[in-house]
């Protein structure tokens, strides 16, 4: 399909700052533009459309700014440059903002001032404790950072980079800015093309995940070598035993198969070894500068041979990876993959056991030299040991559906597992094949042949365990798990394929079932003698919860809560199951934003409210040891690990919030409550299942859908299908993920699946509340991500979003009008809103919205009136007046698209399509395809093989419609419309700026 030209006029030169692209320029630039005047000038309106709302409570201040910016445009006093000058100005100053949050919630980010906090720590873990117990508590591993790849890439890599220079104040290399750089980085960012990368594949965001894994190992190696230098003055006898773990790294960007047909099994394996072959590059580096420092000695001589088998293995594993790249081309290239995977797995090293062997006797012979690199030589041997041969450990996940479809045949599962009538057969047939399971070996071939999902990814995992990695541990996750069942069928499948050593079978706990059965799940498992003696035997026992899923169905606050009280139960099953022994992994796959349980005060205050004190207490008070996971979701996480000193500083409080027991964990009133607590929460989660199954809820989900968003992640984007002119119904919340559920929600100006049902609980017992506010932490910190939904909300924002889609609105501006040509765009618009008939529908669902936001928002004005000594939560009011103006912009250049559309020309259908199909589409900004099918439609230029441009032996002069153009159409609609979706979308960025994540 043609398309119509992405802009007017090339960007000017700018002084450049390394990596920053410069953004496109829409609009012929107006030199007299003044961004900062311009915003100073919309800012006092919108104040006095404020005030005057107080005594004309029917009118809404940012609709009226929108039609105001609206005038001023028609009359020239503001140009289309002059907007985007504008939008770029706010975007700036919201990306600043970001990064000052940014540094802020990291805490300290001066390394030397984190190495103190971390020794005083260290010290009091010491204090009175023998080798053995210190050496305890610091090997073993108390938290997991696992980078994901979902789909949170709101802007470039480079971008990312900046903001972390301006958070920490350091250029990328750790030099510290200048004022002048710092005004040289913030006119690049004013200038940046503030969106995603246009090519955002599945290994550019590998390649992002690695940069932040890179991070996170110079991270835990500090970590480690001042816990050695420590540990070798307590215990200077035995300091050289010591392994340091503390925390771990682990990633599922490529492996993750949940919903995602498009990536290959040469894919993920292909990715794994590229992790591979990071860490050996980076081993490699560490023994460059080691062994010259080492001279001539013994020494020298170990770490000579230890980086030759480096040097070998990456030009093995190189050589794999090329090989990868290919394997999906055909037979014979999966063959030679093949070849290279087993012919090289010697060389290309499978195991640590080496190289941890060779790394101890470089530090015995070191220390018999003097032992100058002896602390050194330990933190090499400790990262060997921690993560072998990957720069994190590897977690795959699929969804529970595809296990039960590749068992159903052998078990006769002709119904869901847990169906009542067949539920016991099911359970005894997949004990009894376990019973008689016997460890088959493949090749890649069988994993070409093999048709079921799920076998395919034991088969990769399988090949991944014999040729890349063999002694790693490997999670398995399972997504929608609600039966032991399908835990049962994981572990046959781990032992028919030989991995049950390897492997870490992990439930997923995300639905409102898993996660009021969770236990029960658990218990059921552990039932079977096979799944018993397999979690006996690993000495661990892995769980997740969910927090996306389960947020936008029942709401944030009530998903944290359910998810809390199962975790105490799961405490209760496992002593009862008396294993004591076996430490349980609780991974908390939540996401950056808040309404996917990324708490927005601090880094510390995240980490407590995801593993709540007092929750992890009952489980070390049944004497289970227990690690925290949670997850770093895509470019938003990714940013806490984009510098050397921001991912020092997070591997810091993390340390400080796992290794010893929080005071929060006694007395917190919350806990007596339980009454308050159940009624609370059920109140939230009565209001979110009114709210999901209200078919006007999935209407206000998909009225602009995620129009005003760039594609942030990887994941294929469903393609128009010849009827494309027919508007998608969005019917129900759960045919949108959860990110872009919420990042609708953000860019509507609303966060009602955190905020939403708070004013019903919280109006139950006000007092009480405002009460457990000022002495519970565990209340405080939920209430904290509500307050900060406040924050980012705003009734009229969405309001004039949704009266964006007034028929009624549009006729009654006709009647106002005085300029006949605007009264009759403003007619046929209303007639166009009218046959969309939506906006009854959001009417109703605002004002389920508005009732409960005006409930709760009376409701905390009271709390802080009973002298609840805490500071707001939430963005400051300079923050919050950028934002707001942000979506008043927005609502202008809507309204600006709406209008140029109806100069549309007229068509017959096309396609399939009508006129009135196409209209429909625009009115959802839908503007992508429909400007490139209006590009088709109306041809800006002759088409060179038309009949009429050929030489047919003698002139014709006739030119009938066939060769006519529509140049004015595309000066004057096509391209000043795509100029105008353009801005809309960067101001989708801002807008997550300043709410501080995408979704």
């Amino acid at each position: 399909m043609a398309r119509a030209a992405a802009k007017l006029r090339s960007v000017p030169p700018v002084a450049p700052v390394p990596g920053v692209s410069v953004g496109e320029i829409w609009f012929p630039a107006d030199e007299t533009t003044d961004a900062a005047a311009l915003h100073k000038t919309l800012m006092e309106r919108l104040t006095g459309l404020r005030d005057r709302a107080e005594v004309d409570p029917f009118g809404d201040p940012i609709l009226m700014l929108a039609l105001d910016l609206t005038r001023m445009m028609d009359k020239g006093d503001v140009s289309p440059s002059a907007v985007e000058h504008l939008v770029q100005h706010l975007t700036a100053r919201s990306f600043q903002a970001r990064s000052a949050r940014l540094a802020a919630y990291v805490g300290e980010i001066d390394p030397a001032a984190n190495d103190a906090k971390l020794e005083a720590l260290l010290r009091g873990v010491a204090e009175g404790q023998s080798f053995e117990a210190f050496a305890d508590k610091v090997q073993a591993l108390h938290y997991g950072i696992v980078f994901t790849a979902h789909p949170t890439f709101s802007t470039s890599l480079e971008l990312s980079r900046a903001m972390a220079a301006l958070a920490t104040g350091q250029d990328a290399d750790g030099v510290p800015l200048t004022e002048a750089g710092k005004q040289a980085l913030m006119e690049a960012i004013t200038r940046a093309d503030h969106r995603p990368p246009r090519s955002l594949t599945l290994s550019v965001e590998h390649r992002w995940c690695l940069e932040a894994l890179e991070n996170a190992q110079s991270a835990l190696e500090r970590l480690h070598a001042l816990v050695l230098r420590l540990t070798k003055e307590l215990y200077p006898d035995r300091w050289t035993e010591l392994s340091p773990g503390l925390v771990s790294l682990a990633t599922w960007v490529g492996y993750d198969h949940d919903g995602r047909a498009d990536i290959t099994w040469a894919d993920t394996l292909r990715l794994r070894l590229i992790v591979k072959q990071a860490q050996v590059q980076r081993h490699r580096r560490t023994l460059a500068g080691l062994i010259a420092e080492a001279g001539n000695g013994a020494t020298a001589t170990v770490l000579e041979l230890l980086e030759s088998l480096l040097a070998l293995a990456e030009k093995q594993v190189t050589d794999q990876i090329a090989a990868a790249l290919l394997a999906n081309q055909s037979l014979e290239d999966a063959q030679r993959f093949a070849f290279t995977l087993v012919q090289g797995t010697e060389t290309a090293l499978v195991d640590a056991t080496r190289l941890v062997a060779l790394a101890g006797r470089a530090l015995e012979q070191n220390l018999s030299e003097g032992g100058a690199l002896a602390e050194r030589l330990s933190v090499l041997k400790a990262s060997l040991a921690l993560h072998g041969l990957g720069a994190g450990h590897s977690h795959f996940r699929l969804n529970s559906t595809q296990l039960h479809n590749a068992i159903r045949r052998q078990v006769g599962l002709e119904t869901g597992p847990e169906d009542p009538a067949h539920r016991r057969s099911y359970y005894n047939a997949i004990n009894d094949l376990m019973e008689r399971a016997q460890p088959v070996s493949i090749n890649i071939g069988s994993l070409l042949a093999e048709q079921a999902s799920a076998k395919r990814m034991f088969m990769m995992i399988a090949e991944l365990a014999k040729a890349i990695d063999r002694e790693t541990p490997i999670r398995f996750l399972i997504a929608e798990t609600e039966s032991a069942f399908t835990l049962l069928t994981a572990l046959y499948y781990a032992k028919l394929f030989g991995l049950e050593d390897q492997i870490e079978i992990s439930p997923l706990f995300e639905t409102v079932y898993a996660l009021e059965h969770g236990d029960q799940i658990i218990e059921d498992a552990l039932r079977s003698p096979h799944y018993r003696a397999y979690v006996q035997k690993s000495g661990k026992l892995c769980i997740q919860f969910g927090y996306s899923d389960s947020g936008r169905y029942i709401g944030q606050l009530a998903a944290t809560f359910h998810i809390e009280r199962l975790r105490l139960r799961l405490a209760a099953v496992l002593q009862r199951a008396g294993l004591s022994g076996v430490q349980v992994v609780l991974f908390n796959t939540h996401g950056e934003s808040i309404g996917r349980g990324g708490h927005p005060l601090s880094l510390t205050d995240r980490l407590h409210y995801l593993a709540p004190p007092f929750s992890r207490s009952e489980f070390t008070n049944n004497g289970i040891a227990v690690k925290e996971e949670s997850s770093f979701q895509g470019g938003d996480g990714y940013l806490i690990f984009q510098s050397p000193d921001l991912a020092y500083a997070a591997v810091a409080r993390i340390v400080e919030a796992t290794l010893v027991p929080s005071p929060e964990a006694e007395n917190d009133p919350i806990y007596g409550q339980g009454d308050f607590s159940t009624e609370f929460f059920a109140a939230v989660k009565q209001f979110f299942g009114e709210l999901v199954d209200d078919p006007n809820y999935a209407a206000l989900l998909g009225v602009y859908g995620t129009a005003m968003l760039y594609r942030t992640g990887s994941r294929p984007v469903k393609r128009q299908s010849e009827a494309w002119g027919r508007v998608p119904d969005l019917s129900h919340p759960s045919q949108l993920r959860a990110i872009p559920n919420n990042g609708v929600l953000q860019q509507l100006g609303l966060l009602a699946n955190t905020i939403g049902g708070l004013g019903r609980a919280m109006s139950k017992d006000p007092d009480l509340a405002a009460a457990l506010l000022k002495s519970s932490p565990r209340f405080r910190r939920a209430m904290a991500l509500v307050e900060h939904g406040m924050s980012v909300s705003d009734l009229d924002v969405m309001r004039a979003y949704l009266d964006t889609l007034d028929p009624g609105m549009w006729l009654h501006r006709s009647g106002r009008t005085k300029l006949p040509t605007r009264r009759e765009e403003l007619r046929v618009l209303a007639r166009h809103l009218e046959r969309l008939d939506s906006h009854h529908r959001l009417a109703k669902v605002f004002r389920k919205l508005q009732a409960d936001f005006l409930a709760l928002r009376d409701t905390l004005a009271y709390c802080r009136a009973q002298g609840l000594d805490v500071p707001p939560v939430g963005l400051g009011e300079t923050e919050r007046n950028d934002l707001v103006l942000l979506h008043a912009i927005r609502v202008a250049l809507i309204h600006r698209i709406f209008l140029l559309a109806t100069h549309i020309p007229d068509f017959s259908p096309q396609h399939g399509t009508t006129f009135e199909e196409m209209f429909a589409r625009v009115l959802h900004l839908d503007l992508e395809p429909v400007l490139d099918f209006l590009a088709d439609v109306f041809p800006a230029r002759p088409d060179a093989d038309a009949p009429t441009a050929l030489d047919f032996g003698e002139p014709a002069t006739y030119r009938g419609g066939v060769g006519q153009t529509y140049e004015a159409e595309h000066e004057r609609l096509f391209r000043p419309m795509r100029g105008y979706f353009e801005l809309i979308r960067r101001i989708g960025t801002a807008i997550t700026y300043q709410i501080g994540a995408v979704g």
